[in-house]
């Protein structure tokens, strides 16, 4: 193993992206020890590692958030500036074909992304300084105050920071993407969560006391990993044929294989998942408080009881993932748009007729694989939920879309190099 990487490394071309990215990233946690005037970061550390839905913020901000940093919001404006982009593309054609053109119009697709992050930047600029300023009134203390501020310019400063901090993180990002190894928004990510997990792993193992508690924390790991490796690579194998010559006996044809992920989507739908009972939950315990409407008071009771239970809290996380997972599949993978073009290149799904017998081919086979998917998906959330239950722990070690994405990067960062070295590797000379 080691003398494979000491061979990677060799090559120019794959030293240089490394060094390359390695100064991003470095440029990256340089800023974000950097934090925004006049907050108490000390205090919000202790709330984020308690909750699920600010350590997906944070992760996505590759660990500036819990830092309270410059580069608070990180990368969330342009992620859902492309995800907006790609559920657009489903109804309006003119942005389909940005996705489905060639290199100028995924030019004018990046273009557009980054125009879009930019006002979804400032809102969620103003939505983590309100956030900053009402969290310990919907966390049920009022007292606890994040952030202070002592005129409306620094109200607007901070919010202009903010802003910046996200543009500048997206710039990063596109240089990473451009000049160093892997994606670079996945890059960034990935580096925010591997510099918090050691810490959170050797905390965690020195609250449990017992060897079984130890034991059963490190299977927990193995399990979640194991998940996370299935979900970044497994898929179905769908077996296809290229025509590529005719004879005067026949049809004479190459086979080959189209993959069909099990989990197209990625960490998507945990995320919609997660912030559709989690979000609802903290805007309850808000109206709770509120006595000028005791009838919303009495439903936001209930509504926070119900999203604050464990059991049903997860059941529900656990639907909405297998659901979001299986609609966003459909998204990301389209059965008739495949069938179309596998009949423009000149090939067909063996033992399937070109056209509608094998677009309905390819929609039941992502059905079968996808709900398999799904299910996985949705059991590699709730296992560090259940990890925290059982072993009593005091704050979520790891999260599952956090390893997920572990494992997704570094595969895709494996294929780069792989390709790399099969491109700008000198031959092996055997005389």
């Amino acid at each position: 193993m080691l003398k494979r990487i000491i061979e990677l490394i060799k090559i120019r071309e794959v030293r240089s992206k490394l060094f390359f990215t390695l100064f991003i990233l470095a440029i990256f946690r340089l800023l974000t020890a950097v934090t925004i005037p006049g907050v108490n970061l000390k205090l919000f550390k202790e709330v984020v590692a308690n909750s699920d839905v600010l350590q997906i913020f944070n992760m996505f901000s590759g660990g500036a958030f819990a830092r309270l940093s410059i580069l608070t919001v990180g990368l969330g404006p342009y992620i859902n500036a492309s995800y907006i982009l790609q559920l657009l593309s489903a109804v309006f054609p003119s942005i389909k074909e940005l996705y489905t053109g060639g290199p100028i119009e995924r030019k004018m697709l990046t273009v557009y992304t980054r125009l879009l992050s930019v006002p979804l930047a400032i809102g969620q600029s103003i939505a983590v300084y309100f956030g900053l300023t009402t969290l310990g009134s919907k966390l049920g203390v009022s007292s606890l105050k994040f952030i202070t501020v002592h005129s409306g310019l620094d109200v607007i400063a901070i919010i202009a920071i903010l802003t910046f901090g996200a543009i500048f993180t997206m710039w990063l990002g596109e240089l990473i993407s451009e000049y160093g190894l892997g994606g670079g928004s996945s890059i960034i990510i990935l580096a925010g969560i591997l510099v918090s997990l050691p810490t959170s792993l050797h905390y965690a193992w020195g609250v449990l006391y017992s060897d079984i508690t130890k034991f059963i924390f490190v299977l927990a790991l193995a399990i979640i990993l194991i998940l996370a490796v299935i979900l970044a690579l497994a898929y179905y194998k769908v077996p296809v044929i290229y025509a590529h010559r005719v004879r005067a006996s026949g049809l004479s044809g190459q086979e080959n294989y189209m993959p069909i992920p099990i989990n197209p989507a990625g960490v998507m739908p945990v995320i919609f998942a997660i912030s559709i009972v989690r979000i609802p939950a903290a805007l309850s315990s808000f109206f709770v408080a509120q006595h000028r409407w005791p009838s919303l008071a009495h439903v936001a009771a209930t509504l926070n009881y119900f999203l604050n239970n464990f059991w049903y809290s997860n059941i529900l996380i656990l639907l909405t993932t297998v659901g979001f997972t299986v609609f966003s599949a459909f998204l990301v993978f389209r059965p008739k748009e495949v069938a179309e073009n596998l009949a423009k290149s000149g090939g067909f799904v063996k033992g399937v007729r070109p056209g509608r017998s094998t677009e309905e081919y390819l929609r039941r086979v992502l059905v079968g694989s996808v709900v398999w998917g799904a299910v996985l998906l949705g059991v590699l959330v709730l296992l560090p939920n259940i990890m925290v239950m059982l072993l009593k722990l005091p704050t979520l070690v790891v999260t599952g879309t956090g390893v997920l994405i572990i494992a997704s990067v570094v595969m895709d960062i494996v294929r780069q190099v792989e390709a790399l070295h099969a491109t700008f590797a000198e031959p092996i000379q055997y005389f």
